[in-house]
């Protein structure tokens, strides 16, 4: 019996978990699944049940995911195939995409992003069908005012993005590895007037430079030896919503006066193509380098950065605004409790402080993957033996020097307490149950720490005593 669905998708992979869980996935997601360990068995069903989408992993005992890829061309040129691979195949992985694999994502994946890939492979109107990466959970991952923190720092760049969102302003998010760049431009896009339409991302630092301009551009059939068929860029992947390209400073001189070309002409032209694309496009931009000096050096275009430079957003790292360190921690907490099923509820005072004191050079990834392994340790409460070992060094190093990590942690305890103040107009009692405290600790960490009401609150209050507001 012969199975026809635009909405079927076959996944081929070794490793019976990994077939199991994308099962879930994609299930849970309204698609019909079929599954084949080997590369043969996948000929045979891509043949029998002609799905609209095959998952294929790269390596494979016997017949590997390019020899496989090879021979269901020879009878399929149609089929949308996408290659599973590990970081360290990631060059096989393109040699895929020339053979006419649509796409390639690395193991571990992310399920959203697996998500939005089929999303723009199908070409799934994302108003109609299940497998909209707009719907709740999704959106709600990505809500700038979800993006997790309180501290003047991150309340600016709320205000930016709600600011910019709206419009097709090209944008520039510059900050280190680590702050959330990349979420952030998900958040412009999700409030833009494009946010029904893709978002493709794509970090130019992680591509050899010999591959990005086929990357970001597509090629034609024959453009080169072994581009077997034709694929399209990310950009025109992008058509109608957001190109995210993270790393720009990476683009070597002669992609950046393509690029420069593409965003003034909107328009592409593929490798080995003669005909151009028009491009409705929005461009958002990320770097963790710093471009001025690099346009000084001479090694990034001048004209090129005016162009990405139009509204710049600076994201600060996490040692800049700690006194979000505790609002992220239980951010993280709760995401990893439904993800691993484990009751870890808090992190012990001594993690606390070490969290709040350290400086965090991986920034806010950094404290995610030390909570996540911690997790997996740790009973009930997240103690210092349940840390990666870096950051017990870290306490240890704190100790032998004495004094400065308590100094550090009071210092971040007061700025979130005039934080909650301020959030609550200074009203004391809202603010003791904000933070989970009763009024008699939260008036005697104010005296403690000198906090004193702003003379325009006293002024309006007429300096009511306290306890009388």
């Amino acid at each position: 019996m012969t199975i026809m669905s635009d909405r079927q998708i076959l996944l081929v992979d070794d490793e019976k978990g990994l077939r199991d869980i994308l099962s879930k996935i994609l299930r849970k997601e309204g698609y019909g699944v079929i599954t084949a360990c080997d590369g043969q068995q996948a000929i045979d069903k891509v043949k029998n049940y002609h799905p609209a989408l095959t998952f294929l992993d790269l390596k494979m005992p016997g017949m590997d995911g390019i020899e496989t890829l090879s021979k269901i061309r020879k009878f399929d040129d149609e089929l949308i195939i996408i290659i599973l691979t590990a970081y360290g195949t990631i060059e096989s992985a393109v040699k895929a995409t020339k053979l006419g694999a649509y796409d390639y994502i690395t193991k571990p994946f992310q399920q959203e992003k697996i998500k939005i890939l089929i999303q723009n492979a199908l070409g799934i109107s994302p108003l109609t069908e299940k497998v909209d990466y707009l719907h709740s959970e999704v959106r709600e991952k990505y809500e700038f005012k979800n993006i997790v923190g309180t501290s003047k720092k991150i309340q600016l760049i709320y205000d930016l993005i709600e600011k910019v969102a709206p419009t097709d302003i090209t944008v520039l998010l510059r900050g280190e590895s680590g702050t959330g760049k990349e979420l952030l431009a998900q958040a412009i896009h999700l409030h833009s007037l494009r946010k029904a339409n893709p978002f493709v991302a794509i970090d130019v630092a992680s591509l050899p430079s010999t591959l990005v301009e086929s990357e970001l551009f597509g090629y034609e059939k024959g453009a080169f030896t072994g581009a077997e068929a034709r694929k399209l860029g990310k950009f025109e992947l992008a058509q109608r919503g957001t190109i995210f390209l993270d790393e720009i400073g990476n683009l070597t001189s002669d992609l950046q006066v393509k690029l420069l070309r593409v965003l003034e002409e909107r328009e592409i032209e593929r490798v080995g193509g003669k005909t151009k694309t028009k491009l409705d496009i929005r461009l958002i931009t990320a770097t963790n380098t710093d471009l001025e000096k690099a346009v000084k050096k001479g090694t990034f275009r001048e004209d090129l950065y005016y162009r990405i430079n139009v509204f710049p957003i600076d994201l600060p790292p996490l040692r800049e605004r700690r006194e979000d360190i505790p609002l992220l921690i239980e951010y993280f907490l709760k995401e990893f409790r439904k993800r691993y099923n484990k009751k870890v509820r808090d992190v012990s005072s001594k993690v606390m402080k070490i969290f709040l004191n350290y400086d965090w050079p991986g920034n806010v990834r950094e404290l995610k993957n030390a909570i996540e392994s911690a997790s997996l340790l740790a009973n009930g409460i997240i103690q210092v033996k349940d840390l990666p070992l870096h950051l017990q060094k870290a306490m240890m190093k704190e100790e032998e020097n004495g004094g400065s990590l308590k100094k550090t942690a009071q210092q971040v305890e007061k700025e979130i307490i005039i934080g909650a103040l301020e959030k609550n107009n200074w009203n004391k009692s809202k603010t003791a149950k904000l933070l989970k405290i009763d009024y008699k600790t939260l008036y005697n960490k104010i005296k403690q720490y000198q906090i004193n009401s702003p003379p325009s609150l006293c002024l309006q209050k007429k300096c009511f005593p306290e306890g009388k507001e």
